[in-house]
C-alpha cells in the first residue's frame, strides 16, 4: 500500500550488552493488508546483498501487526531519519528502521500517517474515512509523548557521578578490594614517596582540545616510546582517552590527564592504530611539527579495552567510509573489527610447505650458488660492456660482516668521494628531470623493464642474482606518432611484447613489439568505458600466447580480445557490469583464471570467472585498495592499502571439498579473518615519515612444485617483505624484515620464478636486492641516513639510462 524504498533495519534489546544490531543492511519497509478485516501489517523486507545465494532458510521479511500497542513513531540515528515502533511478539524489544537519505520529510510524513490510520481502522473496526484527521493524529502524537516520557525517566546520576561532573575529573571504575596484607615499614615508606619516572620528550601540549559529542572514554596508563631506550616509557598512571565526534563523519581522540592534555588528533589512516587484546592496548603514531611519535595505552581493564577497540574501529570506519557503522552488518562488522586488531588467529598454512629449516637451508644453497670466478667473470662483462652517459655500475661483494663493509666504505679518501659526487652530479644533469616510475619484471630471457618518461630501460638480470642495464627504448610514440609517457605497463605474449596506456587517452591501450621497440597496435576498448586497469587472463598469462587479457573500468570487469577489431574489442558474454559505481581500482587472477578486484571504497570481489556476478564480497575498511595480488591457487588475497596491507585467506571453513572464496559465497556469519600486516608505530618513530605502500607482491612459483612464500612492498626509501609462512603460524603482522635505501623506492617485485632476489627501482636508480641481505628492523636500520652519506654498494645500475 505504502513502502519506503531504502534503508537500514536494527534490532535493539534492553537486556543484550552489544546493544543496537543491523537486522537488514538494505531493505525496505511497507504496509502489507492482510486478509482480516481492518487489520494490516508493518513489513520489512531485505534486499539480496551481492553474491548471495537464494535460500528458503533466509529470514528475508520481519512483520509487524499495526496497532495502538506498536508505539510506532520518529527517531533519529546519526542524523539521519526513520521510525521506531515496539515488537510485540517479544518483551523489551525495539525495532527501527533508518531511512536513506534519498527519502524526503514528505515522504516519511505521509508513511507515518497511513500507518497511524492502519492503527486507528483495527482499534475502531471502521475505515479511517469515517475518522477525524486529527483523531488519527493524535495516535502518533501520544507514541511520541510516551517515548519522551521513557527518556526522562532513564536519565539517572548517582552521586559519585554528580561529584566527579563537578570536579571535572574522570571517575575511576571500582575494583574489587582484595584481602589486607601485613605492610612492610619500609615499602611504606618507599611507596609514600613520589615515583619519579624516566622521562622522554613529549609532543608539545595541544593548543585546545577537540569539542563534540563524546562516543566512548577509557581510561588507561599512557606511554611513549623512547627511541634513545627502544622502550615504552610511561607518562601518565591515569588518563582518559575520549573519541569525540566533531562533525558528520569526522572524529578525534583526545588524551589528557588531569594536570596535563597530550593529544588531540584526528582520526585518519596515519594514525597506524594497533589493538592488542592479550595486553588491552592500542599503539598509535602521532605526527607534530615534521616529527614522529608512537604512544600507547593499557586500558585499566578489558571492559574499558573492548570499548575503546569498538569505539576507534567505528570512527575509523565511519570516517572512512562515509556512512554509519550501523549500516554494516554484524558479520561485517566482525570481519572489520578483527581486521583492526593485531592477534588475530588464521586457518593453519598449507601442509605442503617445507619446514622452517629446510626453507633456510634452501635460501642459503642457492645463495652460494654462484662462485667467486663467476663473479670476476660478471664483473668483467661490467667493464667491457658499452654504458650510456650517466649511467654508474656497480657490484656488491656480500660479506658476512656488514661492519666490514662500513668500515672499507668510510676509509675512502677524500679524492675519491669527490670524484664520485661529481660523475652523480654530472648524471644528474645529463638526464634530465624525468624519473623511473613503472617496473615490469620478465620471465623470457631474464629481462626487466623501467618506465622512465617516455622511455624504457631494459635490464639483464644475470645468474648471480645481479642486474645489468642492457638498452633503451628512446622514445615511446602511438601509431601516430603522439609521444606518451605510459601509465601503464605489462608483459604480454610470452614477454614478446608490452601493453601500455596513456593516461590522457583511458580508451585506448597500445601493444608495442619488443622485437622492435616500437608500438605496433592500437586497440580501442570501447569507445564510452575507459579502462582503469588491465591484468593477465590468468597469474602467469605473459608466459603464455593468449592474446586476449582482462579490463577494469569503474563499475566493469571484462575480458579485452584485440583480434575483434573497430572500436569495441570487449568480448559481451564475458563482461560484468554493475549499476552503481563501484570503483574499482585494480585486479588480479589465480592461475585458473579467477579474480580478485579490488575498489577505491576498499571492497574486495572475488569471482570465479568473467561474465557473472561476484561469488564474494568482503566489506570495504574504508582504505581505496591500491593493488591486489593473489596466490597461484587462489588461497591467498594481499591487498594494499596507504597504511597497511591486508592478507585474507580465502578458503571456505568446514568445507569437504576445500572450496574457496572464489568459487563460493562465503557464509553470512563465517567471513574470513582478514590479518593486516602494518610496521610498528614505534618503528615508524624511527623512520620518521607516515607509511605509503607501493603495491604489495607474492613471489610467483609458476612450476607448480611450490607455493607462493614471500610478500614484498615499499614505503619511502624502505624495502620490506613478510614470510607468508611465520605470518600465518604465528598470526603476527608486524613481523617483517626491511632495508633502507638512499631514494624513495617506486617499484619492487621479485625476480620471476624465484624469491631469492628483489628487483628495486629507485627514482635514478635500478638495482637488485638478495633478499637474505633484508634483516629484522633496528634503531640503526630504520634511521634515515643524511641525503649527502654513501650507501652500501648493492648490485646497482643507475637508470639514468
Amino acid at each position: 500500500m505504502f513502502k519506503l524504498p531504502s534503508g537500514v533495519l536494527y534490532e535493539e534489546r534492553a537486556a543484550a550488552k552489544s546493544g543496537r544490531k543491523c537486522i537488514y543492511k538494505d531493505s525496505e519497509l511497507c504496509i502489507r493488508k492482510t486478509s482480516t478485516p481492518f487489520q494490516y501489517q508493518l513489513v520489512a523486507v531485505r534486499a539480496l546483498e551481492e553474491g548471495e545465494e537464494l535460500s528458503d532458510s533466509l529470514d528475508d521479511e520481519r512483520s509487524f501487526l499495526i496497532g495502538t500497542e506498536l508505539k510506532f513513531a520518529p527517531t533519529t540515528f546519526e542524523g539521519a531519519h526513520g521510525f521506531k515502533w515496539k515488537d510485540a511478539g517479544e518483551e523489551n524489544v525495539q525495532v527501527e528502521f533508518i531511512a536513506d537519505e534519498g527519502t524526503n520529510k514528505a515522504t516519511r510524513e505521509t508513511f507515518a500517517m497511513a500507518v497511524a490510520r492502519c492503527a486507528w481502522e483495527r482499534k475502531n473496526r471502521r475505515a479511517y474515512t469515517d475518522a477525524d484527521e486529527a483523531e488519527v493524529k493524535q495516535l502518533m502524537d501520544q507514541a511520541e509523548d510516551e517515548e519522551l516520557e521513557r527518556l526522562l525517566d532513564s536519565v539517572k546520576l548517582d552521586d559519585a557521578e554528580l561529584e566527579a561532573a563537578a570536579a571535572d575529573v574522570p571517575v575511576s571504575p571500582s575494583k574489587p578490594s582484595k584481602p589486607s596484607k601485613p605492610v612492610d615499614p619500609e615499602a611504606a615508606a618507599a611507596a609514600a614517596s613520589p615515583v619519579t619516572l624516566p622521562r622522554c620528550e613529549l609532543p608539545p601540549e595541544p593548543v585546545e582540545m577537540a569539542d563534540g559529542e563524546i562516543i566512548v572514554s577509557t581510561l588507561g596508563e599512557l606511554y611513549l616510546f623512547d627511541a634513545q631506550t627502544c622502550e615504552f616509557v610511561q607518562v601518565s598512571s591515569e588518563v582518559a582517552l575520549t573519541v569525540v565526534q566533531t562533525g558528520k563523519f569526522e572524529y578525534y581522540i583526545n588524551v589528557a590527564a588531569n594536570d596535563r592534555s597530550f593529544v588531540s588528533q584526528l582520526i585518519d589512516p596515519e594514525m597506524n592504530a594497533v589493538f592488542n587484546h592479550d595486553h588491552g592496548s592500542l599503539i598509535w603514531n602521532y605526527f607534530d611539527a615534521g616529527r614522529a611519535y608512537s604512544f600507547s595505552l593499557v586500558a585499566v581493564d578489558e571492559k574499558h579495552y573492548e570499548a575503546l577497540h569498538q569505539g576507534m574501529t567505528r570512527a575509523a570506519y565511519e570516517t572512512l567510509n562515509q556512512e554509519p557503522w550501523a549500516k554494516a552488518t554484524v558479520s561485517s562488522q566482525d570481519y572489520i573489527l578483527d581486521a583492526y586488531e593485531e592477534d588475530v588467529e588464521m586457518l593453519p598454512e598449507p601442509s605442503t610447505w617445507e619446514s622452517e629449516g629446510e626453507e633456510e637451508a634452501s635460501e642459503e644453497s642457492s645463495s652460494e650458488e654462484s662462485s667467486s670466478e663467476d663473479e670476476d667473470e660478471i664483473d668483467q662483462i661490467f667493464r667491457s660492456a658499452p654504458v650510456p652517459t650517466g649511467v654508474k655500475t656497480g657490484k656488491e661483494e656480500v660479506d658476512s660482516s656488514e661492519d666490514e663493509s662500513e668500515e672499507e666504505s668510510e676509509e675512502e679518501t677524500d679524492e675519491e668521494s669527490e670524484a664520485e659526487s661529481e660523475a652523480e652530479s654530472n648524471a644528474e644533469q645529463a638526464v634530465g628531470s624525468d624519473e623511473n616510475s613503472k617496473l615490469a619484471v620478465g620471465y623470457k630471457h631474464g629481462r626487466s623493464f623501467v618506465v622512465r618518461g617516455s622511455r624504457i630501460g631494459v635490464f639483464k638480470h644475470t645468474d648471480g642474482d645481479d642486474i645489468v642495464f642492457d638498452t633503451t627504448i628512446n622514445r615511446v610514440d602511438d601509431t601516430r606518432g603522439r609521444e606518451f609517457t605510459p601509465s601503464t605497463m605489462m608483459l604480454h605474449e610470452q614477454d614478446s611484447a608490452l601493453v601500455l596506456q596513456d593516461s590522457q587517452r583511458p580508451n585506448e591501450l597500445y601493444k608495442m613489439d619488443l622485437e622492435y621497440g616500437k608500438v605496433v597496435e592500437e586497440w580501442r576498448v570501447h569507445e564510452d568505458i575507459p579502462t582503469v586497469a588491465v591484468a593477465p587472463n590468468t597469474k602467469y598469462g605473459q608466459m603464455t600466447g593468449d592474446k586476449t587479457l582482462v579490463g577494469l573500468s569503474h563499475n566493469m570487469l571484462y575480458r579485452i580480445d584485440p583480434r575483434l577489431g573497430g572500436d569495441n574489442l570487449i568480448v559481451q558474454n564475458e563482461q560484468q557490469m554493475y549499476a552503481t559505481k563501484s570503483h574499482f581500482t585494480t585486479a588480479a587472477a589465480t592461475e585458473s583464471g579467477a579474480v580478485a578486484v579490488g575498489s577505491a571504497k576498499g571492497e574486495i570481489r572475488l569471482f570465479d570467472r568473467l561474465g557473472v556476478r561476484a561469488k564474494t564480497v568482503l566489506p570495504a575498511l574504508g582504505e581505496p585498495i591500491l593493488g591486489i595480488d593473489v596466490t597461484s591457487d587462489g588461497r591467498y588475497v594481499v591487498a594494499t592499502c596507504k597504511t597497511y596491507l591486508l592478507l585474507i585467506d580465502t578458503k571456505l571453513p568446514d568445507d569437504p571439498a576445500n572450496r574457496t572464496g572464489f568459487q563460493k559465497p562465503f557464509p553470512q556469519a563465517k567471513k574470513p579473518a582478514p590479518k593486516r600486516l602494518q610496521l610498528k608505530p614505534e618503528h615508524v618513530v624511527y623512520m620518521g615519515a607516515p607509511i605509503s605502500f607501493t603495491p604489495a607482491k607474492f613471489n610467483q612459483a609458476p612450476d607448480g612444485n611450490s607455493a607462493e612464500k614471500t610478500i614484498v612492498t615499499s614505503t619511502g626509501p624502505f624495502v620490506v617483505t613478510w614470510n607468508l609462512r611465520r605470518v600465518l603460524g604465528t598470526g603476527r603482522g608486524d613481523a617483517y624484515h626491511i632495508k633502507q635505501y638512499q631514494d624513495v623506492v617506486v617499484a619492487d617485485n621479485f625476480r620471476f620464478g624465484q624469491d631469492r632476489s628483489i628487483v628495486v627501482t629507485l627514482p635514478n636508480d635500478v638495482q637488485s636486492v638478495k633478499r637474505s641481505q633484508l634483516a629484522k628492523p633496528t634503531r640503526e636500520s630504520l634511521m634515515i641516513r643524511p641525503s649527502g652519506s654513501q650507501a652500501h654498494r648493492d648490485s646497482i645500475v643507475n637508470a639514468p639510462y
